[in-house]
């Protein structure tokens, strides 16, 4: 999901709202040139008592996100949150376009499906082994 520099806080809202999302990359042509999370809506547009209608995204984003190349790794992707400390980075080809998130859920969910499948390969081989 993506929004232009243009475009209100209001409707970035709703478009997070509609989506079921928390954020948003911020896209000049097909390049990420900031994100937008539903923290930076509180803290910058309800916080500061700014009208949401009149705000603009230009006002409000998070520019130079942390990227994500395509071909990086889950372990890359752990560490730059970690140094960052950021919870989501936009994934990004080559030439820059964006074509996904990954974000701190995702991996949560994922290192949890691989260690539950490593506990079960464990449980399976030790029920397998053991005599009585």
């Amino acid at each position: 999901m993506s929004a232009e520099l243009t475009e209100t806080a209001i409707d970035v809202a709703r478009r997070m709202r509609d989506f079921r999302v928390g954020c948003v990359v911020v896209t000049q042509g097909a390049r990420a040139i900031g994100i937008i999370t539903d923290r930076d809506l509180v803290m910058r547009v309800m916080a500061d008592a700014r009208e949401p209608e009149k705000t603009l995204v230009s006002e409000i984003v998070t520019y130079d996100p942390t990227t994500l190349q395509q071909s990086d790794s889950i372990e890359t992707a752990l560490r730059l949150m970690r140094d960052r400390g950021v919870r989501r980075l936009p994934i990004v080809r080559h030439d820059g376009k964006v074509t996904g998130i990954v974000t701190a859920d995702d991996l949560t969910m994922l290192l949890a499906a691989e260690l539950a499948d490593l506990g079960a390969g464990i449980r399976g081989n030790v029920e397998a082994s053991e005599t009585r």
